[in-house]
């Protein structure tokens, strides 16, 4: 858990810093909306985990994964929405088989999600979608889906389980894409203004 507070905390830095910023207007989200949904998830984490019978969760990280699953449809264009979300949920299969592949090997380490995972799944979404609020949002659904479907059969269900690289994966395409628009913005351009690299990253862009 501490892996993810670190990253939510840099994460809210670079909004205030104003790197933030281009993911942010993607999301149509006030810059100060952000930071205290990042300090609530942090602060409400040092509560004591609630259970109820074998489910556990703690309030900060069940407050992350509903605004998550809930900023997929808000202020945004159903199809791309919809585009946004089967992705997520097919790649957060694909990881859940990767894992199922490698214990059948005797790969431990892949056997179950891990930073690794998280790592290349936040650089795909962010590929896929060059959108900042869609690739935060692909990034973050897609292991959560994955930290689920790898507790089954387990006994016992928590929702804080694979936290920590639900969160490195959407950090991964939320910095992706902040450097990437930072980097864009000062090139120079044609005589129209605009350079080869900004149009090729706007081409193909998951749009609202």
């Amino acid at each position: 858990m501490l892996v993810s507070m670190i990253i939510l905390g840099v994460l809210a830095l670079m909004v205030i810093v104003g790197l933030g910023r281009p993911i942010l207007k993607d999301l149509r989200v006030h810059w100060i909306a952000a930071l205290v949904f990042f300090a609530a998830v942090i602060g409400l984490n040092f509560i004591p985990l609630i259970s109820i019978g074998n489910f556990t969760f703690s309030v900060g990280t069940a407050l992350f994964y509903l605004v998550i699953l809930g900023l997929f449809f808000v202020k945004s264009k159903f199809s791309t929405a919809i585009t946004a979300f089967a992705g997520a949920l097919i790649f957060g299969g694909l990881i859940y088989a990767a894992t199922r592949v490698s214990l059948l090997t005797g790969n431990e380490f892949f056997g179950t999600t891990n930073w690794v995972y998280a790592l290349v799944m936040g650089f795909i979404a962010f590929i896929l979608a060059r959108n900042g609020k869609y690739s935060f949002l692909m990034a973050a659904e897609a292991m959560m889906l994955a930290n689920f479907l790898v507790q089954i059969g387990s006994g016992e269900f928590s929702l804080n389980y694979g936290f920590d690289w639900a969160v490195v994966a959407a950090g991964t395409a939320f910095t992706f894409h902040a450097i990437t628009v930072l980097i864009l913005t000062h090139l120079p351009g044609d005589k129209r203004g605009k350079n080869k690299f900004a149009e090729m990253f706007e081409s193909g862009r998951l749009k609202d």
